[in-house]
């Protein structure tokens, strides 16, 4: 992983983890049925994934965990699409890390945004956002219901749905292996990358 990533990780993931997951998630948020979860190892920090069902930026009904992270390696973000800071950075850093992956694309590795305003962030919305960016397949942007949102948003931001402002924070994960890492902070596509090819074992 690049020093500017591990940097981070190093100074702003651990206050970032342990504040979010250690004391917002209550006992009865992580009792879910382990049916419907899939938990992993985020450098140290267990977290439980739901296969919850929501919808794509074409309006397409997805499992969260199985049709976007199942035995993939990801990169996955939160954003909304009314931003007009960071997650126009992030949008950015994306568009660019398409082209970056290339053929990898779609194929081995998969970009995952989550918008955080599900109320207002529809599909409709989600596919004008993307269009913004050049958005292509393998990149897919992701909304629901907000009860069901929450139950994710929770987990890995540590608030409930919403268009506030949110760290920015990057997930990057190979599900297959079990390898996971994460950042807090706006970063350079060629990072990103960088911590793609070190969860991949390039």
């Amino acid at each position: 992983m690049p020093n500017t990533l591990k940097g981070a990780v190093t100074s702003l993931l651990v206050l970032f983890l342990v504040t979010c997951w250690s004391t917002r998630l209550s006992n009865a948020q992580m009792q879910s049925s382990k049916d419907d979860e899939v938990e992993v190892d985020i450098r140290g920090v267990k977290v439980r994934i739901p296969d919850l069902k929501l919808r794509d930026q074409d309006g397409n009904e997805i499992h969260f965990y199985s049709d976007l992270i199942k035995d993939k390696i990801i990169v996955l973000t939160f954003f909304y699409t009314s931003c007009n800071y960071l997650c126009t950075m992030q949008g950015k850093v994306f568009s660019e890390l398409q082209s970056l992956l290339g053929d990898r694309l779609g194929k081995s590795v998969f970009l995952i945004s989550v918008t955080t305003d599900p109320v207002r962030d529809k599909p409709q919305q989600l596919k004008a956002w993307g269009a913004r960016y050049k958005l292509r397949p393998g990149w897919t942007l992701v909304t629901g219901d907000v009860s069901e949102m929450n139950k994710l948003l929770i987990r890995f931001t540590g608030n409930k749905a919403g268009a506030e402002m949110h760290l920015p924070a990057t997930f990057v994960g190979n599900d297959k292996d079990g390898r996971w890492t994460s950042a807090v902070g706006t970063f350079a596509p060629q990072e990103i990358l960088g911590a793609v090819n070190s969860v991949s074992g390039h």
